[in-house]
């Protein structure tokens, strides 16, 4: 009789937890990034899609939305709008640098807000600055005076966004830099350095390895440096362009200075806000724990499926794919800046 009241208890508690479960059989699931087609966000999310789409419960299609109005900001602050107290994880959010810089630099147009978010799924990224191949540049480092006596134009996306990266590093080695602002994403940014309108650039890893390495195949473009990758604390080189240095190397190279002081710590809160853990897969923290369940298995099935992460390292670079209980405190140190860093970050941001 014990033995029939328990298994009748048990087949009742599967039952009830069957029934809140999640299940997106026949379902669309939508991830919205907010960025044109083409750049580092997108390339992001559509090399994540396929894969979301055999770990998710059900095996749903997985599309890629690309949303532009307002640009980054305004198309984020729309997500939390008409979704942000969706239950159902079916249209989740791709956050990315230029969406985290701008919260952290307290952009007035900013309404979203990250305690409003629940991470699942990040990914760390790097960048390559690279100049067209006419310039006559070779090598950053030995080839400095050339491009510090050149006058440099840059197209940006805006000056609280993941821009703000490359602009004070080139304020930092002292190039002689005009920024153009206005640009539509870094895919912008690329198609006028490609007319001639731009004369140095920089893509996230996503983006260089698919549009630019081809073109440095071809002898047109030039790659200089990369930001680097987290190594601790410290900035060392990028493992995926062992070859390049790091920005960190070549303003000590050039500048004969040691990396640190308030401009470098600075430099390194926007770098770690930006890149170590620049791409999130996003949930409305209204969603269902059961919502939430899925999607946490789910990405826990990705970093442990080596054929997913063999596509994931080919096209997004080797970098870390953080799940878990490891999301929080990274995402804490993606949002947030120290005091020193932030006053030192307003004025100079009132210069550009």
């Amino acid at each position: 009789m014990l033995n029939k009241i328990i298994a009748t208890l048990v087949a009742s508690v599967m039952m009830i937890s069957s029934a809140f479960a999640v299940d997106y059989s026949g379902k669309t699931v939508t991830m919205w990034i907010p960025f044109k087609a083409g750049g580092g966000s997108d390339t992001w999310a559509r090399a994540l899609a396929p894969i979301l789409s055999k770990s998710l419960p059900g095996n749903p299609s997985v599309v890629v939305k690309n949303v532009t109005e307002g640009k980054a900001i305004g198309a984020s602050n729309k997500y939390f709008a008409e979704h942000g107290k969706d239950k159902d994880g079916v249209v989740v959010f791709g956050t990315s640098g230029s969406v985290q810089l701008p919260f952290l630099f307290k952009d007035k147009r900013v309404r979203y807000r990250y305690k409003d978010m629940y991470p699942v799924f990040a990914s760390g990224t790097g960048g390559v600055v690279y100049v067209r191949a006419d310039s006559g540049v070779k090598d950053i480092i030995k080839d400095f005076n050339k491009i510090k006596s050149s006058k440099l134009v840059y197209g940006s996306q805006g000056k609280t966004s993941l821009d703000a990266v490359p602009i004070l590093a080139f304020d930092m080695l002292g190039m002689d830099t005009k920024v153009v602002y206005g640009m539509k994403g870094r895919k912008g940014g690329r198609a006028a350095i490609l007319r001639g309108e731009t004369t140095i650039d920089y893509q996230t890893t996503a983006s260089y390895l698919k549009h630019v390495k081809p073109l440095v195949g071809k002898g047109e473009m030039v790659p200089l440096m990369t930001w680097g990758a987290l190594d601790g604390n410290k900035v060392v080189r990028d493992p995926n362009f062992p070859d390049l240095p790091s920005f960190p190397e070549v303003y000590e190279k050039v500048t004969g200075k040691k990396f640190k002081g308030t401009e470098a710590k600075a430099w390194t809160a926007l770098f770690t806000a930006g890149f170590a853990t620049q791409k999130y897969i996003m949930l409305p923290k209204s969603a269902s724990g059961a919502a939430k369940k899925a999607w946490t298995k789910a990405a826990a099935n990705i970093v442990n499926d080596p054929s997913a992460m063999k596509i994931i390292n080919k096209k997004l670079g080797k970098y870390d794919q953080v799940t878990g209980k490891a999301l929080k405190p990274a995402l804490k140190k993606a949002t947030s800046i120290d005091s020193a860093s932030n006053k030192f970050l307003q004025a100079w941001k009132a210069t550009k």
